[in-house]
């Protein structure tokens, strides 16, 4: 990894060229394949470099537990950068965002036709993200989303350094949160009040552990919309582990698995659940798809906790739990 000064160097070598070809996009004097497909590897690497340079800004350097809480410092990102359209005449804007990712890579997408919109133009950020997701202009990419990268600029570097500033917020939040709330450790921020840390203890999964934490930064920045969905994939991520723990995971089992999915399969041997059960788990599916973008109170705030103890209650139920397979 380069150090300050070295990372200083090669943003300074880089930022004019990335700047011109935003702004001749961004002004309509280029189109966006010639300005921003044209340069879409050069455009992930100096997020990067600007990611890096932020962090040493916004932490300290020797205080590695906290520095392995920012995403992108121990994970990998799919970046991507939408082209779209301006209510301003004669302008372009860019969107934004990073999801997880098992490697960094970038996708850049022309939806100035998509969005080209009044609807589109009154919607803030994470509608507007809807709004492509609904439009299939985009795919559905809620659960992977980073919640501290949404924000809505055109300009890279200014994008990534708001990022940055956010998860610094968010983690300062977190430790200096009251301690019947929340309280912060060496590994990991956890929320005390829904007592998960024996859950993310027992379960020992890296992925599952960091999605988890994921809803958390969204919860304490009251991006209700995006914790939900957040927290809809751990509850499925979960069930797929009590799965594969029961034996009940095969080759055949759907990558594109659905509510109904797992519900059928957690009511075969061994587990066999009971209807009752099976509504609550529905239920809690439900929950998840039932928090709207264009509620922010106090109603999805609330959704958002029942996730939580829902999830807690079904790995007391389910995962805890061992089930004994019956005799041929």
């Amino acid at each position: 990894m380069l150090n300050f000064e070295e990372l200083e160097m090669e943003i300074e070598n880089k930022s004019m060229f990335i700047t011109n070809a935003t702004v001749s996009y961004l002004n309509k004097r280029e189109s966006f394949e010639n300005s921003i497909e044209s340069i879409s590897q050069e455009l992930l690497e100096f997020a990067k470099l600007q990611y890096n340079y932020h962090l040493s800004l916004n932490t300290d350097s020797e205080s590695a537990e906290i520095n392995d809480l920012f995403f992108w410092h121990k994970n990998y990102i799919h970046l991507w950068c939408l082209g779209v359209n301006n209510p301003t005449v004669g302008k372009y804007s860019l969107l934004y965002f990073a999801t997880k990712s098992e490697i960094d890579k970038i996708t850049v997408l022309n939806l100035v036709a998509e969005t080209t919109s009044p609807a589109f133009y009154k919607l803030d950020f994470d509608n507007k993200i809807k709004f492509l997701i609904d439009k299939s202009a985009i795919p559905d990419i809620l659960n992977e989303i980073i919640a501290n990268a949404c924000s809505d600029y055109s300009i890279l570097s200014a994008w990534v350094e708001n990022w940055v500033k956010n998860e610094a917020k968010t983690i300062d939040s977190l430790i200096s949160t009251p301690a019947e709330l929340f309280e912060f450790n060496k590994s990991a921020i956890r929320a005390r009040r829904y007592n998960f840390e024996d859950m993310l203890h027992t379960i020992d999964n890296e992925q599952f552990t960091m999605e988890f934490d994921e809803c958390l930064y969204a919860y304490n920045n009251q991006k209700w919309f995006v914790c939900a969905a957040g927290l809809g994939g751990v509850l499925e991520h979960l069930i797929y582990l009590i799965l594969e723990k029961n034996n009940l995971i095969n080759s055949s089992f759907p990558d594109d698995a659905t509510a109904r999915t797992y519900i059928e399969q957690l009511s075969r041997h061994p587990i066999k659940i009971k209807k009752r059960d099976k509504t609550y788990i529905r239920t809690l599916f439900l929950t998840r798809n039932s928090v709207s973008h264009f509620n922010q109170g106090f109603t999805s705030k609330e959704q958002c906790a029942n996730l939580m103890d829902g999830i807690k209650n079904i790995f007391n139920n389910y995962y805890v739990k061992e089930f004994i397979l019956e005799d041929n």
